[in-house]
Parts: structure tokens; C-alpha cells; sequence
């Protein structure tokens, strides 16, 4: 449920709405009050609000994004304790982690050896037109 994008937008208010609170959030508070409230409302309506996906299911697809975006590890510890709180199990959580491997080290891989065939001339034998 909103409170509203009137509410006073404390670190302590969005840690309540969030789950949890970052760095990024406390200085952004202090910095620009206005534009974190107009983010409030971002964030409730695609990420803490209810909508089709339950929390525990965002927090899953959160954990998988930001692990594969490389993101800080306190913030990635931070949705696995939202995940944990939200019922997921420990084992799920770890699932969610391994269903990244393939797309983001196979996406790094085909663009480093494109790079690589790029560089160095490599071309593949020619298959007659054949895909």
C-alpha cells in the first residue's frame, strides 16, 4: 500500500517501503528530496507495489540482475535477505544465481571471441551458405 508521494521520504521511510536501504539512498535524501520522492513513486509502481509478480519473485529476478550486472555485493546481499524474508528458500535463491551463468558467460565469451576473430583474422571455413 502507497503512502502516498506526499509522505516525507526519510532514509529510515524508504528502508521501511524497500526492505532494505543503500548509500545511494541516503545521499540522494539529503541531496535532492524531490527527485527521490519522484523515484519513490517509480520504485513502488514497477518494484515494491503489488502487481501481478509477488515480492518474492522480484527479489529472486533482483538477485539474478544485479548479480549478473556485477553489481556491490551488499547490495545483492541485501535482495537475497528480502528473498529470504519473502520465502524464498535458500536453495531457490541459489537457482535464481546459476540461471545467469550461461547467458552472462556465454554473452562474454561470444563477445570477447568475436573480438578476438576480429583481431587476429580468424574466419570460420565458409559452409557453402548453409546455416
Amino acid at each position: 500500500m502507497s503512502d502516498g508521494p506526499a509522505a516525507a521520504l526519510t532514509p529510515e521511510e524508504m528502508r521501511r517501503r524497500r526492505g532494505y536501504e543503500l548509500d545511494f539512498h541516503r545521499i540522494m535524501a539529503a541531496a535532492d528530496p524531490e527527485w527521490v520522492q519522484q523515484y519513490a513513486t517509480f520504485i513502488e509502481a514497477t518494484y515494491t507495489g503489488p502487481r501481478l509478480l509477488d515480492r518474492k519473485t522480484k527479489e529472486l529476478l533482483q538477485v539474478a540482475v544485479e548479480a549478473a550486472l556485477r553489481a556491490d555485493v551488499d547490495q545483492i546481499r541485501a535482495h537475497v535477505r528480502l528473498a529470504l524474508r519473502e520465502g524464498a528458500t535458500p536453495r531457490e535463491i541459489l537457482e535464481a544465481l546459476e540461471a545467469v551463468i550461461m547467458p552472462m558467460g556465454g554473452l562474454a565469451f561470444r563477445r570477447g571471441l568475436q573480438a578476438w576473430a576480429a583481431e587476429t583474422g580468424f574466419a570460420p571455413p565458409d559452409d557453402g551458405g548453409t546455416s
